[in-house]
């Protein structure tokens, strides 16, 4: 499925339309409904566990305005993750990278890993130590067919392909004009990234209004996804310029639109 020969149905962040995002809850409603993927966020605690939460700080989620890495595990998972999701909700943790495996491992669920943590802030040693705990995990869990990393640092990305070469395939983000990497990497990105999701040039603009960025990835063999609003006419257009993946916030629509276009 990793291969592009299906085209995939992310969950972004779990099921996020139903239950606060990257959470178990959240993750196995994707489960449960039968989500081809779940995108998650990776960071570290202050005492160096791996934890799913997508923003440094954890107000947003939490209402807490303190950083996840400034937090032992202990002190991170008081924290409530279901902050404006209501009482039904309420005293849902932030999980730890473990508790996700042990629910997928027995499943044929895949993931997408992105790497939050960037060598521009915590360094370049302490990133690329998060990358390879990671995927010492992923190896303990058996998880290395039904894995793909994904982060914003293409030198995060490529610490991950010089150290471990084709063990999963690696997700970049943006090119060009639409570039949305953090970093810049020796390797060149049509050697680096096997998927690819697109963006639009400029901010607030639709990605399908520039093909050219489709039109590099199938030029160099990178798969192409996008993360866009569920909408059957885009998706229809998205799927005709080679896009492979749709990361969603609403999965049940996604799965609705993709079914009504004869791919699912």
């Amino acid at each position: 499925m990793m291969d592009g020969s299906k085209i995939i149905l992310a969950a972004h962040r779990g099921d996020r339309a139903s239950f606060p995002e990257n959470t178990m809850p959240a993750f196995r409603s994707a489960l449960d409904f039968g989500a081809d993927m779940i995108e998650t966020d990776v960071r570290e605690t202050k005492d160096g566990e791996l934890v799913l939460i997508h923003d440094r700080s954890a107000l947003r989620t939490a209402g807490v305005d303190v950083n996840v890495d400034g937090l032992t595990l202990e002190e991170l998972r008081r924290l409530d993750a279901s902050f404006g999701f209501g009482e039904e909700h309420r005293g849902t943790p932030i999980p730890t990278v473990r508790e996700l495996m042990e629910l997928i491992a027995p499943t044929d669920m895949t993931v997408n890993w992105e790497i939050k943590v960037y060598p521009k802030d915590f360094g370049a040693e302490a990133t690329f130590a998060l990358v390879d705990k990671l995927v010492s995990l992923i190896d303990d869990y058996g998880l290395s067919e039904r894995s793909m990393i994904n982060s914003f640092s293409d030198l995060t990305l490529e610490y991950f392909k010089n150290k471990y070469g084709d063990l999963y395939p690696i997700h970049g983000q943006g090119i060009d004009a639409c570039r949305r990497s953090n970093d810049v990497a020796e390797m060149p990105r049509e050697e680096l990234y096997d998927w690819c999701c697109l963006y639009p040039e400029v901010k607030g603009e639709r990605v399908l209004d520039y093909p050219g960025g489709f039109d590099y990835c199938r030029k160099h063999g990178i798969i192409p996804c996008v993360c866009i609003k569920d909408d059957e006419e885009d998706y229809g257009r998205a799927i005709e310029l080679g896009c492979r993946m749709f990361t969603t916030n609403d999965m049940r629509e996604c799965a609705r639109i993709l079914k009504a276009l004869g791919h699912r």
